[in-house]
């Protein structure tokens, strides 16, 4: 009953907005951790969060324009004291060409996102106007940073049959008040996909990746993928799909890394990568969905490139036509690309329950909770704490405001 309807979401021109406000109290830090975690990054004892997002679509023919922003603001009441967690905005457009053709954009910008929550999959690529996620939750970071991300692709044939895409990515992110050096990061890259009927179909792709991190040298990668999807109809409405990529790469490491790595490594490193993901309504309004990646990060929190395996389940749902569920777990660990080390660890796990007033009002309860322990990795991030916990609850509201819909 909460929010636009299926109909509305595809609407050719939509402007909505939907303002949050809830009271929350997390558990406070260990003494250990309090002087090493900035007051403003801090969020133990009680607080209240104010946050605000907007999305804008508009469709025409031959041109699609959809833009999203967010913005929270956090009120600590044990310091008085009013704290930006985070700003997003993202923009994109769509052109369509001639002969099945198309060429989309899309740029985005973040304040001082979560970047190890970042280590977590998802199971969906980002829709066109889609924001870096900022999880104002997880943020711990004790300096502001400044991400920006854009990214470009022309694509030729017919996704109900064979599709050539060509593709490219840049994304910088700049520490402010950190010795870190700032983040760069490119990728450049073709595919080749083809569809089957009844919704199934098979790609190939070559990419080039390149990242400077904290150590001030280049890392490259060269990537071949292969992948596949499988989709069955469940009924009308509901469809489960499946999609599977594996992904072997050669990384290039910088001349001053090979010189101090193990005795018995030389030359690149090779590794299999990949990806899966599975969304499975197994009844009507109840859906759960679950992904892992195996990846090569490259995180702007970090000063090295870092090999990862994350997973994470969501599952989401109508308990009555008012009372909604979502709950969400997710693990991660990650290892030093250039030296052996042991893996740092990470996981969280949340859950929310929404009850709807009327349609554009909401009240709802949230409890988090968020985990990570660098074990002996501490050179990955010197400026945050080796090992981070804590609880969080939540109560509040959400106002659901659609300026225009046709």
């Amino acid at each position: 009953m909460f929010g636009p309807t299926r109909t509305e979401v595809g609407a050719r021109d939509r402007l909505l907005f939907i303002f949050d406000v809830a009271e929350g109290f997390e558990s406070e830090l260990p003494p250990a951790l309090r002087s090493r975690v900035s007051q403003g990054a801090r969020s133990d004892g009680w607080s209240t969060l104010f946050a605000a997002s907007s999305e804008y679509v508009r469709r025409g023919r031959t041109l699609e324009i959809a833009g999203t922003a967010s913005s929270a603001v956090r009120y600590y009441h044990a310091i008085d004291r009013f704290e930006t967690s985070s700003h997003a905005a993202g923009l994109g457009f769509t052109i369509r060409l001639p002969k099945q053709g198309s060429f989309r954009v899309n740029s985005t910008a973040a304040y001082s996102p979560s970047y190890l929550y970042q280590l977590f999959p998802v199971g969906t690529p980002p829709e066109l106007g889609a924001s870096i996620p900022a999880t104002p939750e997880y943020r711990i970071e004790e300096h502001p940073s400044y991400s920006y991300r854009t990214s470009a692709a022309l694509s030729f044939g017919s996704r109900l049959g064979t599709m050539v895409t060509t593709s490219g990515e840049f994304s910088r992110t700049d520490l402010e008040q950190s010795t870190r050096p700032d983040h760069e990061f490119y990728d450049t890259g073709a595919t080749v996909s083809h569809a089957f009927g009844g919704g199934h179909g098979i790609s190939a792709a070559y990419h080039y990746r390149a990242g400077r991190l904290g150590i001030g040298e280049l890392t490259t990668e060269h990537r071949i993928t292969f992948g596949g999807e499988v989709s069955r109809a469940l009924s009308p409405t509901r469809r489960t799909t499946f999609r599977a990529t594996v992904t072997p790469a050669r990384i290039d490491l910088p001349a001053s890394v090979l010189r101090r790595r193990d005795e018995d490594a030389s030359g690149p490193l090779y590794r299999i990568n990949g990806e899966a993901s599975l969304s499975y309504p197994f009844r009507v309004n109840w859906r759960v969905a679950a992904s892992y990646r195996r990846e090569l990060e490259f995180l702007a929190v970090l000063r090295e490139p870092v090999f990862s395996d994350g997973a994470r389940v969501e599952l989401t749902g109508l308990l009555s036509r008012r009372l909604d569920l979502w709950a969400l777990a997710g693990y991660a660990t990650g290892a030093s690309a250039l030296v052996s080390s042991s893996d740092l660890e990470t996981y969280t796990g949340s859950i929310k329950l929404r009850y709807a007033i009327a349609r554009s009002l909401a009240l709802y309860t949230q409890y988090f909770y968020y985990h990570y322990d660098l074990r002996g990795q501490a050179f990955l991030a010197p400026e945050l704490p080796s090992a981070f916990e804590q609880h969080g609850a939540r109560l509040g509201l959400n106002l659901f405001l659609e300026t225009f819909n046709r």
